[in-house]
């Protein structure tokens, strides 16, 4: 590295310091995630792309309660999670710039054949997209209209 830094050093001593926890370990003081809320500059290009390319369903569409002006949507992940978008359509289509504090990707969980079906539908709709892994599993990385980064995996290591 151009400055010595030593990454896998730095990374072994995290683990060192800090206990990683079982992922099954039933001592989380919060009940999970109850939706994640995003930001969207086109609320129809969203609801198309999480709909027809992920195969979400919308479940709901209210006023957000802090901006009247701003609609708040929601769909259904799966296991009980949603994701959320606001509109800010008042505010304009300024994107989010990557950096610290800022989000990376959206990682949703797959099986195989969840995963084998979007590779499908992603190279039949001439979506550009990565594939870490091969045919049958690994991950695939989309962008969404306001080039949100999501990801499905069959699983990590």
């Amino acid at each position: 590295m151009a400055d010595g830094t030593d990454y896998g050093l730095r990374r072994e001593q995290l683990k060192a310091r800090y206990a990683l926890a079982d992922a099954g370990a039933e001592n989380v003081v919060i009940g999970g995630v109850d939706h994640l809320a995003l930001i969207c500059s086109d609320l129809d290009a969203t609801i198309r792309f999480y709909t027809d390319v992920l195969g979400m369903r919308l479940t709901n569409i209210v006023a957000n309660r802090d901006d009247d002006t701003s609609t708040h949507i929601f769909l259904d992940m799966g296991g009980g999670n949603l994701l959320a978008f606001f509109d800010f359509p008042e505010k304009g289509p300024a994107p989010a710039v990557r950096g610290a504090g800022g989000m990376h990707h959206i990682a949703l969980k797959g099986t195989p054949e969840q995963y084998q079906a979007l590779v499908r539908r992603a190279q039949e709709m001439g979506l550009a997209h990565d594939i870490h892994g091969d045919a049958s599993m690994g991950s695939i990385y989309l962008r969404d209209p306001d080039n949100i980064m999501v990801g499905v995996t069959t699983g990590y290591g």
